[in-house]
């Protein structure tokens, strides 16, 4: 029974590191923010309760009972992230109807020419439908941040026009702020332009769960369009994504 223990710490600690190696790989790219590390402590602090635990357990007293505790919430933390992990997974899997009109969430630009990795594979899925269901219309969202040069919407029609859409296939939503807004006024487009209440949402994979809900919170029919992620960068999204929808089920529980 003790061998099976310390084989199994083992696989723990070297599963932290390998979590920690994981969410560093976004400095590839010049970037380690909240999303990446908050993971990369998360991953340290397991490695830190598997490596300790045994010295600080055994001192009793109030250590003991510290260790015990962070132990148990640790573990607790882990199950909710698996079950968050799960719903991110499920929700690709939602796939639309042929001819299902299309709401593309928007992302970081650089100029009305130019657009980060992520937004650029969605603009890139989204022109795949579109050529595929020429009759299918698109709206395209996002406004602009305080770092940004122009409305993120306006990036994404330039791109798609310059592909060969027609431009009287795509509406602007350029006022939004965040997922919630690129929802509630692109509904707002559809009942002005008879567009109908049924969309197919293009984004990356770990956004699509919580784009189908708040969605669904604003009267669309939600369905999935699943844009490339970047694998250097899924980290960071990744870790995001886990308080962003954790900060999601608060908000949910309160309101309720």
């Amino acid at each position: 029974m003790g061998k099976y223990k310390t084989v199994m710490k083992w696989i723990g600690k070297i599963l932290c590191l390998l979590g920690c190696v994981w969410f560093l790989l976004p400095l590839l790219h010049g970037g380690f923010d909240l999303g990446a590390v908050f993971g990369f402590c998360v991953c340290t602090l397991g490695f830190s309760i598997l490596h300790f635990y045994p010295r600080l357990a055994q001192r009793g007293g109030w250590r003991r009972i510290v260790v015990r505790l962070v132990s148990v919430f640790y573990c607790l933390g882990l199950v909710w992230a698996g079950y968050l992990t799960g719903l991110m997974v499920s929700a690709q899997y939602h796939t639309p109807p042929a001819g299902t009109n299309v709401i593309v969430l928007g992302a970081q630009v650089y100029s009305a020419e130019r657009m980060g990795v992520a937004l650029t594979n969605r603009v890139e899925k989204a022109l795949e439908y579109l050529l595929e269901n020429p009759e299918v219309k698109c709206i395209v969202t996002g406004g602009q941040g305080g770092d940004e040069p122009c409305p993120e919407a306006l990036t994404e029609k330039n791109a798609l026009l310059r592909l060969g859409i027609e431009e009287n296939r795509i509406y602007m939503e350029d006022q939004s702020r965040n997922t919630r807004q690129n929802m509630k006024f692109s509904r707002e487009i559809a009942d002005r332009e008879g567009l109908g209440a049924e969309f197919a949402l293009v984004t990356q994979g770990f956004h699509m769960f919580r784009a189908l809900k708040l969605a669904e919170s604003v009267g669309i029919t939600p369905y999935s369009l699943v844009a490339d992620t970047d694998p250097i960068l899924l980290p960071e999204y990744y870790g995001r994504e886990l308080l962003s929808l954790t900060k999601w089920h608060v908000e949910r529980f309160v309101m309720e």
